[in-house]
């Protein structure tokens, strides 16, 4: 099968899976938001939060270097998989013993036990990652969509309802995610059966830890990057705002996360092999920006002018002071995954020291404008200052990946028009048609009219830009491959 080929099959099937996956998370989102209080979303967050700071050490990038490496050899498997049980294991000791202090810190009652409860994941994640990362390598991307649409719709969707029906508070998202992350485990485990073995070579554990190493390090300055802000309002503002932030940043990357998972999950394993990697690295670089980008503007200006009618009907009344919230950081959407993007793109080419750097300087930079809006600290002051960091942070990464690449002015310049275009053009859309040609009172009905307003618009503003993408390298590289979208480009 070829690398074009390989990743129009994982998108493919990452596409139904989230197809699902989104619908199911958007009604099981919408009962548990009336069955749980913010405190309660507020507390988990914090506790997720706090177990990631371990959780990018725990795994030390065993599974991407497992992915990246060009040939597995007899050996290689069970290094790795001793390695990440090892590692997680020590993890879940130091996040288990560390849970009161962070208790203590938050002054959040109940948060250590449930630290104590959700660090068990560390282990379960280092026996499944192996696993996750051996289908990815083999690009058997059916099974893994049939696993995260088994395990989220009955492991975590259909069990934290119940217990959230019974009353257990907080608990109910604590056995949700317990179970999604055990059933995900089992899953992989049977749908790629490996000898279970730790007999290895000093030289193949090296190689993993010498590029897991890094490659976790930078994991864990994009997580401080992503998650410094909300450790700062649940310790100065507490856990409903906490919880506020948490509902709204969920609501603003629900609809683009996933879709740019699926496509960058399914190009990592893939381009990391490639022949000719320069010129068909430019090419899945072009292709990601391009999807991603015209896909991530089209939705987050679609959320910004929605924002109302979003958190009325799918989290309540009582969540209305996540609005506000919810318009700042729909606007990050686009360029907080086009650098993910480029962040892909460097893995796959083993430039993980330049990416260091530029992670390094933006986290820097975040605390520096945290700590000028220190004397006026509010959830909306820090959601701008998330805004700013990600449109900075996009600059940096995507401005170096092109300057590697070594990417015409001409198709930098094009790609930007592109990208503006789509942006106006349906958000043009988006808040014309429901707020002056059918303007309607229900909230459900306006947020169906919002929905289909998006969904025009970003097909209208796609029309009019493919005049514009025509002389795009990546574009003449389909048309000569594809005749089918060559015929759809001449339409």
């Amino acid at each position: 099968m070829s690398a074009l080929s390989k990743i129009a099959s994982g998108v493919g099937w990452g596409t139904v899976s989230i197809v699902v996956i989104t619908l199911f998370q958007l009604f099981f989102m919408a009962v548990m938001a009336r069955l749980l209080e913010p405190a309660d979303f507020g507390l988990i967050a914090i506790a997720n939060v706090s177990l990631r700071f371990y959780s990018y050490f725990s795994q030390v990038g065993i599974a991407p270097a497992l992915i990246q490496k060009k040939t597995l050899e007899k050996g290689d498997t069970n290094a790795a998989l001793a390695l990440s049980l090892s590692i997680s294991s020590l993890f879940f000791l130091i996040a288990y013993f560390a849970s009161p202090f962070t208790e203590l810190y938050f002054e959040m009652p109940n948060l250590a036990l449930v630290m104590q409860v959700l660090a068990l994941n560390f282990i379960i994640m280092g026996f499944s990652s192996i696993s996750q990362a051996l289908l990815r390598r083999e690009s058997k991307f059916k099974a893994i969509s049939m696993i995260e649409v088994v395990s989220y719709v009955l492991g975590y969707g259909v069990t934290g309802l119940i217990a959230a029906y019974m009353g257990l508070g907080v608990w109910a998202l604590v056995i949700a995610f317990m179970t999604q992350s055990t059933l995900t485990a089992l899953l992989s485990y049977l749908a790629i059966r490996y000898p279970i073995s730790f007999k290895h070579t000093k030289a193949q554990r090296r190689h993993l830890i010498g590029f897991g190493a890094r490659y976790s390090l930078i994991g864990f300055i994009e997580f401080l990057t992503s998650n410094l802000a909300p450790l700062i309002i649940g310790k100065l503002l507490g856990a409903a705002p906490a919880g506020f932030f948490n509902r709204a940043q969920l609501l603003a990357h629900l609809p683009v996360q996933q879709p740019t998972n699926i496509l960058t999950k399914t190009l990592f394993p893939v381009m990391s092999r490639m022949s000719d990697e320069h010129a068909k690295q430019l090419i899945s670089f072009q292709i990601s920006a391009l999807i991603v980008g015209c896909y991530a503007s089209a939705v987050g200006i679609g959320l910004y002018n929605a924002a109302n009618d979003i958190v009325i009907v799918l989290l309540g009344v009582k969540w209305t002071e996540a609005i506000p919230i919810l318009k700042i950081l729909s606007l990050s959407a686009a360029p907080i995954y086009l650098a993910h993007v480029a962040s892909v793109t460097f893995h796959s080419m083993a430039e993980l020291k330049v990416e260091l750097r530029i992670q390094v300087a933006i986290i820097l930079l975040l605390i520096l404008q945290l700590l000028c809006i220190a004397e006026n600290i509010s959830v909306v002051n820090v959601s701008y200052v998330i805004l700013l960091t990600a449109f900075i942070r996009m600059l940096f990464m995507c401005g170096s990946m092109i300057s590697l690449l070594k990417m015409k002015k001409n198709e930098v310049f094009l790609i930007i028009i592109i990208l503006l275009s789509v942006t106006l053009i349906t958000g043009a859309f988006t808040y014309s048609i429901p707020n002056i040609l059918i303007p309607v009172e229900a909230p459900v009905l306006r947020l169906i009219i919002d929905v289909i307003a998006g969904a025009i618009g970003l097909t209208v503003s796609m029309l009019f830009v493919r005049y514009f993408l025509r002389p795009l390298h990546s574009i003449i590289y389909l048309e000569q491959r594809l005749p089918r979208f060559k015929k759809l480009m001449e339409i």
